[in-house]
């Protein structure tokens, strides 16, 4: 198995490339070892001491260190990386109770009719969705139909971020099925182009000449 890396505009992030599907949909953010507890991949990698914060998306995994030397920290980041895809191990962990799987996968479907109606959310800098931009970080639907929404801004400060807020709080609470929407905003990890969609790459015309 080789895993490629790829640089950020952020020294102390780093994008790693497994060659192989990371999550089915979306990204997944993880600030801490206890969120760390839902995902596998994510425990082992906050074994590495050193590790921030990481985040997971359809292909990627994007690392953000607290301390220490890229030099020092990726043999060891590799190697858990390598250990969990070769274990067979899911990368987020199954439901506890195997009765609940009915519910699991209306929720599912209602994560995905979510992501789509933020795709109708337009970042007015930007003029794109902010799905593809890769501004939503985490979407969540618990058993009484409240939406969460976690998503990010291109900066901190933002102009649009009152707008964007709004315009995404208001298409979750659009979808059938949701009883109220909330939105969080976050910025760790920072938003950088990486979080985009290979679509939203393309049509700003962003290559992959950093992957090695």
């Amino acid at each position: 198995m080789f895993i490629q890396t790829e640089a950020t505009s952020d020294p102390a992030r780093l994008t790693f490339l497994p060659g192989r599907a990371v999550l089915p949909h979306g990204t997944l953010t993880i600030n801490d070892r206890a969120a760390a507890a839902r995902s596998p991949l994510a425990a082992r990698l906050f074994d590495v001491r050193g590790v921030a914060a990481l985040a997971l998306g359809p292909d990627y995994i994007t690392i953000t260190k607290e301390s220490g030397d890229w030099q020092h920290l990726k043999p060891a980041l590799l190697g858990a990386m390598m250990e969990h895809f070769l274990s067979g191990a899911p990368v987020l962990s199954e439901p506890a109770h195997a009765a609940a799987a009915p519910v699991s996968e209306a929720t599912g479907k209602l994560v995905e009719e979510i992501t789509q109606a933020l795709r109708h959310v337009i970042d007015p800098e930007l003029g794109y969705n902010i799905v593809d931009l890769g501004l939503i970080y985490h979407v969540d639907v618990d058993t009484d139909g409240l939406a969460t929404v976690t998503m990010t801004t291109t900066s901190p400060g933002c102009p649009a971020t009152g707008y964007l807020s709004d315009g995404a709080r208001e298409r979750a609470a659009s979808v059938a099925g949701i009883s109220r929407a909330e939105v969080k905003l976050t910025y760790e990890p920072r938003w950088s182009t990486e979080l985009m969609s290979d679509g939203a790459k393309a049509h700003f015309g962003i290559g992959t000449g950093g992957r090695r």
